[in-house]
């Protein structure tokens, strides 16, 4: 019998070997938290987009809105730092942004350096629309937790965020 032969009775497994092969595969995978928060974040993005295409933007847009929100007036290197966005994507969108109206570049009065950047009105009331839909989006994320359990699960995220910039 050559290397390539096989005995009979010797083919590869299929049916329940595959199916317990891929059960242990995918256990190994839901012990292990980075692949975890990249599926539970993989799957809030397409959510995101999804429902954010419906209303004509999209989730740099979203971002960006969201940012100015919080607190509008921050510069470009703050919104990259809220947002987690390249400068490039960002830049263009902002342009693009300030052409439709959404926001306002004004050099900053103290510091010409520094581009400070405020949601139009017309900004403010889409980031409104949309944060409703946002907002339904993070009840359904976190339907049947408790109270306590939501803010045990809260600080745990921002620890292993600290976690991690250390």
């Amino acid at each position: 019998m050559t290397r390539t032969q096989r005995p009979r009775g010797s083919a590869r497994p299929r049916g329940a070997a595959d199916e317990a092969l891929k059960s242990a595969n995918q256990s190994m995978f839901d012990d292990f938290l980075p692949h975890l928060i990249a599926q539970l974040a993989y799957q809030l993005n397409n959510d995101l987009v999804e429902k954010l295409r419906r209303e004509g933007i999209n989730v740099t847009r979203w971002r960006i809105l969201a940012v100015l929100a919080m607190g509008d007036g921050i510069t470009i290197n703050e919104i990259i730092d809220r947002a987690m966005m390249q400068q490039s994507a960002l830049s263009r969108a902002l342009m693009n942004m300030e052409k439709e109206d959404y926001v306002r570049r004004v050099l900053r009065r103290d510091d010409a350096r520094y581009v400070e950047v405020f949601l139009t009105d017309k900004g403010r009331t889409l980031f409104n629309s949309l944060n409703i839909l946002v907002r339904r989006r993070q009840q359904r994320l976190l339907k049947g937790f408790t109270p306590q359990e939501l803010t045990t699960a809260f600080a745990m995220i921002r620890r292993m965020s600290r976690n991690m910039t250390r």
